[in-house]
């Protein structure tokens, strides 16, 4: 009986394509640092509910395919569940209600 012998090893996986809401700077640098809670799509637009296990911070993340138009913003614990079902009604409430500089 033969033996096979490995010439080489296999190359460590790459991922193949960027995550379009979470931008890869230092701060965000590891795997297990954001985690989706939860995510829907409808008629191009995609709503996703992000988690930072850093600081414990909860961001609403919206892409709209269709316009190509995007945003994001941190939600609060308590306000999460609605901001995720009515984003545009929730960012627009905390635009108005934000405290000038």
């Amino acid at each position: 009986m033969l033996t096979p012998t490995i010439t080489e090893l296999p190359l460590p996986a790459e991922p193949t394509s960027r995550d379009s809401f979470l931008s890869h700077g230092p701060e965000l640098s590891g795997p297990s640092l954001i985690r989706e809670l939860d995510r829907r799509r409808s008629d191009g637009i995609d709503v996703r509910l992000l988690w930072s296990q850093r600081d414990g911070a909860i961001l609403l993340a919206v892409s709209d395919s269709k316009t190509g138009d995007a945003f994001s913003i941190e939600v609060a614990p308590g306000d999460a569940l609605e901001a995720f079902h009515h984003p545009y009604s929730y960012a627009a409430f905390k635009r108005d209600h934000t405290p000038a500089d």
